[in-house]
């Protein structure tokens, strides 16, 4: 069993948020469950037992994301890390995105992120901790019909790795996995077509999760890690 460690994972609900936070749960950490999707959130945590709260959060929104963060703290009186998940894709090529879908992107994949990372490291400065940004294989070349998610992943990608340059003096530890092909909803919008039981696991990504959650991993902070299931 782990210590009792408090983590925060956003785009909890569903794919790779859920799996990620399911496991933990079950191997005794105590997890912050986040998104807007507060219904799939209950039905998902039905029978559930363990340590959690469930926290209707929409990373769009920055009072959303104070209040997240003051109800962990205020609850459990400290944070020892982030999974920061949530996403978001509406596929479109150059010609048809909107600046709509365009801000939508990069709101959620990106700024949601910068914007978690600002409220929770004012806290894990004085404690340390982890943060792990789920980024993607698409922000490591060209997509081609996806601009939009590929930038928003791409810059994930950069920021993290600032973020792992900037915050090493407070002992804050910054991983980066970047999934190939798994079947979650969102690969579902980007790959309509394809089956679902041929590509890559959520919980194969939410063991690498678990890994990075633990000393062993220091060895690979800082750095974007692939993750791909060759079938």
């Amino acid at each position: 069993m782990h210590n009792n460690r408090i983590i925060i994972v956003t785009g909890s609900s569903r794919g790779i948020g859920a799996e990620i936070s399911l496991s933990l749960i079950s191997k005794g950490d105590t997890v912050i469950m986040a998104s807007r999707n507060i219904d799939k959130l209950h039905e998902l945590t039905k029978n559930v037992k363990g340590n959690f709260s469930i926290v209707e959060t929409d990373v769009e929104d920055y009072e959303s994301i104070k209040s997240l963060v003051n109800f962990t703290i205020e609850k459990y009186g400290r944070i020892d890390a982030l999974v920061n998940n949530a996403g978001y894709v509406n596929p479109k090529s150059i010609f048809e995105t909107s600046l709509e879908n365009w801000n939508k992107t990069i709101n959620i994949n990106l700024t949601g992120v910068f914007l978690m990372t600002k409220e929770v490291v004012r806290y894990m400065k004085k404690t340390g901790g982890r943060i792990i940004n789920i980024a993607s294989t698409a922000g490591l070349s060209s997509r081609p019909g996806w601009s939009a998610y590929a930038a928003s992943k791409a810059g994930l990608i950069n920021f993290s790795n600032t973020m792992a340059e900037e915050l090493r003096e407070y002992n804050i530890k910054i991983f980066i996995i970047a999934p190939g092909r798994t079947a979650t909803d969102l690969r579902r919008r980007l790959a309509p077509n394809e089956d679902p039981k041929t590509i890559m696991q959520a919980d194969k990504v939410a063991n690498i999760v678990e890994f990075m959650l633990s000393d062993k991993a220091n060895v690979i902070e800082g750095q974007v890690i692939e993750v791909r299931e060759r079938k």
